[in-house]
């Protein structure tokens, strides 16, 4: 069965880790998206600093799923 992030039950419990990975993403995405414009800038760099170690994280769990 396919969900709507386009994967299977399956898949998504193959690598927990990159799955809790690609969701602490998403909430900064949509954090990021919903208090933007009332951030200072240098709230925004944090906030765009810690989304880019999200990020790093989730290429790390990608390419070594076994991690």
């Amino acid at each position: 069965m396919s969900d709507s992030t386009g994967g299977t039950n399956e898949e998504r419990r193959r690598n927990p880790l990159l799955r809790l990975l690609i969701d602490e993403m998403l909430e900064q995405v949509r954090e990021i998206n919903r208090h933007a414009a009332a951030w200072t800038p240098e709230e925004r760099l944090q906030a765009e600093t810690e989304l880019h170690r999200v990020m790093e994280q989730v290429r790390g769990a990608a390419r070594d799923p076994t991690s």
